[in-house]
């Protein structure tokens, strides 16, 4: 499974070199790694949300003891989607709700390693899900089933 997931890797790494577009090693190991594309059952908050570009995504939350233990989503897009969704939910894992407000377009973008300007509504689609997830857990909504 590694050697799959690095040979897509080094074939992507390929296609962005002829294309011209620059992307992190980290952005391309978040953006190949499907660990988090998943549903959580019952989550304590939830949100979906469709982006400028068409790509739309599911972001579940589950809190203990006041922090977020468990984070997914659920999304069919693009590289630099799917890795600003990764990036969402690796950075909010471990922290408070209140901790996790600072987790915007910008911080995606630096956490990934930078993106090239015309990918960078991907961390934003990521951040306002983040968000609007969180306020769905804050404001105590009923789990979805």
């Amino acid at each position: 499974m590694e050697r799959d997931a690095e040979t897509i890797r080094a074939l992507l790494e390929m296609l962005f070199q002829r294309t011209g577009r620059r992307y992190s090693e980290k952005l391309i190991r978040l953006g190949t790694d499907a660990a988090n594309n998943r549903r959580i059952d019952r989550p304590d908050g939830y949100a979906t949300l469709t982006g400028e570009c068409g790509d739309t995504v599911e972001f579940f939350l589950r809190v203990a003891d006041g922090k977020i233990e468990d984070t997914a989503f659920m999304l069919d897009g693009c590289i630099s989607a799917f890795a600003s969704m990764a990036a969402a939910a690796e950075m909010a894992r471990g922290r408070t709700l209140r901790g996790c407000l600072g987790i915007n377009q910008s911080a995606i973008a630096e956490y990934l390693g930078g993106m090239p300007e015309e990918d960078r509504h991907c961390a934003l689609l990521a951040a306002r899900a983040l968000q609007r997830a969180l306020r769905d857990c804050a404001v105590g909504k009923t789990r979805k089933g």
